[in-house]
């Protein structure tokens, strides 16, 4: 057995040993519900370098927040829950972009009118809401974020979710990192581009609503992009990259929620301090890189 799979292994073990002993000290959900975060968003983040979409991954949190806005009042007009209707506009916001994209707008030009269109329409929306309907819960804490908050039916969406993201990335990956390496090339051999880019606008607006109100729309920004730069960084092969984006966002997930319920402070905020520290180690060159 090699020296980095002995060390990738024992990364794993005790990644797994320290969440389950903070399920046995606190309360389960919480830790499931980051759990399934860090998994989501590991895997999101590793997909998104692969397909060279990070523009777009930084600019998808706009979205999520104006969805949800858009959702009280769309709920209580037509029935439905707050989440159905955030997922489905979510969604769509992510495919007018995708579309964009697909039909070969400059990414740069695309991802700049996505974003003043979904900053825009989400103060719009949100503005609209607080005056006009109440809302059984905070808006602020879509802002901020707060896994600790999560019910027994947010885990269990988070949960769906995040194996949901996985399942996708892990049948799809290796067409998704040829139509990151040559797009043309892909099409010409046959690979159906289309289908490929529809599921990973799929997958980023679902993952983006789901985890809004426990990650925090400031902090879904670091989470969906850190993992893979720090992957990216070290990882000697793109899969070792998949599996190192995935394991760094567990274990930033889990000091976040341990010392902010030791501390009192964000385990959100916390989890996004720890992934920049990550990420700052793993660019220093005396870091080596193991295979």
């Amino acid at each position: 057995m090699n020296r980095g799979l002995i060390i990738k292994l024992t990364v794993l073990i005790l990644v797994v040993l320290y969440g389950l002993l903070l399920s046995l000290t606190y309360n389960p959900l919480w830790v499931l519900v980051m759990v399934s975060t860090a998994i989501g968003f590991g895997s999101l983040s590793s997909i998104l370098a692969a397909r060279r979409f990070f523009f777009l991954g930084g600019a998808a949190p706009h979205s999520a927040l104006m969805a949800v806005a858009l959702s009280i009042p769309l709920a209580y007009s037509f029935g439905g829950s707050f989440v159905f209707w955030s997922i489905l506009i979510g969604i769509l916001l992510i495919y007018i972009a995708g579309y964009s994209i697909y039909k070969d707008v400059d990414p740069d030009i695309a991802t700049a009118v996505f974003v003043s269109f979904t900053a825009s329409g989400g103060v719009l929306a949100a503005y609209y809401a607080l005056v006009n309907y109440p809302i059984g819960f905070d808006l602020a804490s879509l802002i901020i974020g707060d896994p600790i908050l999560a019910t027994a039916s947010d885990v269990l969406l988070a949960l769906i979710t995040s194996l949901i993201t996985f399942t996708a990335v892990i049948l799809t990956y290796r067409e998704q990192l040829s139509l990151g390496i040559d797009r043309d090339s892909a099409r010409l051999s046959g690979l159906r581009v289309f289908l490929y880019d529809f599921l990973i606008f799929t997958i980023l607006g679902l993952t983006m609503i789901v985890f809004l109100r426990i990650a925090g729309y400031i902090l879904e920004h670091v989470l969906v992009l850190l993992p893979a730069s720090i992957a990216v960084s070290r990882a000697r092969s793109s899969f070792e990259a998949l599996e190192v984006s995935i394991v760094m966002a567990l274990s930033s997930s889990l000091l976040g929620l341990h010392t902010g319920i030791l501390f009192n402070l964000s385990p959100s905020g916390l989890t996004g301090l720890y992934l920049l520290l990550f990420y700052l180690v793993a660019v220093q060159p005396w870091v080596g890189r193991h295979g």
